[in-house]
């Protein structure tokens, strides 16, 4: 089966190409690698209950076992557990065992991609390209 043109990586990049661009920012453009990483990474935190999560962890500087985050939630605790596994698949936070309880954090590595992507759309259009 043959793909037709218009899914092509060659069609989808000429059809977002910018003509007034300069060739760097069409290579940045055009550069995907991060991309699916961001994107997962947005996904997760797309659920409010996940935003939550992750703010609360992102402005602490230890982590916060378990316990402590389901009390601030009315949920059940399958339920907080799911969210911070999706959290974790993600890259946004990590997970340590001490004893019979799990303690999260946020990870700097996971949140540094969203916090770039944030900041080049604040750059607005002029600068965002250069």
């Amino acid at each position: 089966m043959t793909k037709s043109p218009e899914t092509t990586s060659e069609a989808i990049t000429e059809i977002t190409r910018d003509p007034y661009a300069s060739e760097d920012s069409l290579l940045a453009f055009t550069d995907h690698r991060g991309e699916d990483t961001t994107a997962a990474a947005f996904k997760a935190i797309g659920h409010p209950v996940r935003l939550r999560i992750l703010s609360l962890l992102a402005r602490r500087s230890e982590p916060l076992c378990v316990c402590h985050i389901e009390e601030r939630f009315s949920l059940a605790q399958p339920t907080i557990s799911h969210h911070l596994r999706v959290l974790r698949k993600a890259g946004l936070v990590s997970a340590k065992r001490k004893g019979t309880w799990v303690y999260y954090a946020a990870r700097e590595s996971g949140l540094a991609p969203l916090r770039a992507f944030l900041e080049q759309l604040e750059a607005g259009p002029s600068r965002a390209l250069h």
